[in-house]
């Protein structure tokens, strides 16, 4: 199938009615924005529809690896360009992943909890909204961010960024990582191998600790520019020193 963006003007319409819609939200549908045109153009981009209806999750096993991968495959070869595109996401949020999305983020009783809950993960809010809040698109951002990682395999990769929230965000949330690819598979090598052995870099306090050593590094050397052996070098050195 192509997929269907929301239109602008429904988007901050949804946005500006959430609290009318509450309980829409907590247990009705938005069938509406998928079979009324004025609410949704089609595109040229091709998703695979099967593998969104596979994209789920409960309480005690979220699948984050699998729905990553599952949302990887089902968008086919959405641009970085597009995947910016918050009336991609909202439409998805609302439409075809709307039981995934009230199942990974329980809507809570509280209203006015509530509403700033449902603005985070079902809208795309804020400079980090679409990487790291929304429900469908932070999965793609991860998934594409790992694809990316030579060394190891994608599911691997994905196992290691998604394996403790603090470390995750610490590498999603640090443009200086998480935008330079060699620097972010150095980081993920070396997460693998400990995710493999004693699990020590993942110790929120120490990985912490590397991550500022690496910054204080990054301050003096262009990152970027440097090789991936030469980073690796430069990100064990920073691991010893917070060690």
């Amino acid at each position: 199938m192509k997929a269907n963006f929301l239109k602008s003007a429904k988007v901050q319409e949804l946005l500006s009615k959430v609290e009318d819609n509450l309980d829409v939200y907590r247990t009705g549908n938005f069938d509406f924005l998928a079979s009324d045109t004025s609410c949704h153009f089609e595109t040229s981009l091709a998703i695979d529809e099967a593998k969104l209806a596979l994209i789920n999750c409960d309480k005690d096993n979220l699948k984050e690896v699998e729905n990553c991968v599952l949302m990887y495959e089902a968008m086919g070869s959405v641009s970085h360009y597009l995947a910016r595109d918050e009336r991609l996401w909202v439409y998805l949020c609302h439409t075809l992943l709307l039981g995934y999305t009230r199942s990974r983020w329980p809507i809570p009783e509280d209203n006015e909890a509530a509403i700033k809950h449902i603005k985070a993960h079902f809208f795309c809010i804020g400079g980090r909204g679409i990487e790291r809040d929304n429900a469908a698109s932070r999965l793609w951002w991860q998934a594409s961010l790992c694809s990316r990682v030579d060394g190891i395999t994608f599911e691997d990769a994905l196992t290691c960024l998604l394996y403790q929230s603090d470390v995750r965000a610490n590498i999603i949330e640090r443009p200086t990582t998480s935008q330079n690819i060699r620097l972010f598979s150095a980081v993920l090598k070396k997460l693998h191998e400990s995710y493999k052995s004693n699990q020590a870099l993942f110790d929120r306090v120490r990985f912490r600790s590397i991550m500022k050593e690496l910054n204080l590094v990054g301050g003096v050397k262009l990152l970027v520019a440097l090789p991936e052996s030469s980073i690796t070098q430069i990100l064990e050195q920073c691991i010893a020193k917070a060690a």
